[in-house]
């Protein structure tokens, strides 16, 4: 446990720290996403019994993995797109 949270601590910094840096214009994604995803690491760590047993820090875990999921993904989609269009406006 404690090999993952020092990963996702490393992953959520260095993705910070190249949001801060660029001038990206979908950083504001990376953003939540990496906020969102330190949000649920600590869902993941605290791992409370289910409330009323229902729902626990581990339902909660998955269900909010799934909104930075697909924000994660348009923001590899509106990258890819930007750094096409960076290469061909290089190449004319």
């Amino acid at each position: 446990m404690k090999v993952s949270i020092a990963m996702c601590i490393a992953q959520l910094l260095t993705w910070s720290i190249w949001a801060v840096t660029t001038r990206h214009p979908s950083r504001w994604k990376l953003w939540i996403v990496t906020v969102g995803g330190f949000l649920s690491m600590l869902l993941e760590v605290s791992d409370f019994p289910p409330y009323k047993g229902l729902v626990g820090a581990r339902a909660l875990w998955h269900a909010s993995t799934i909104p930075l999921t697909y924000i994660w993904w348009s923001f590899i989609k509106d990258d890819a797109e930007y750094r096409t269009s960076i290469l061909l406006k290089k190449v004319q």
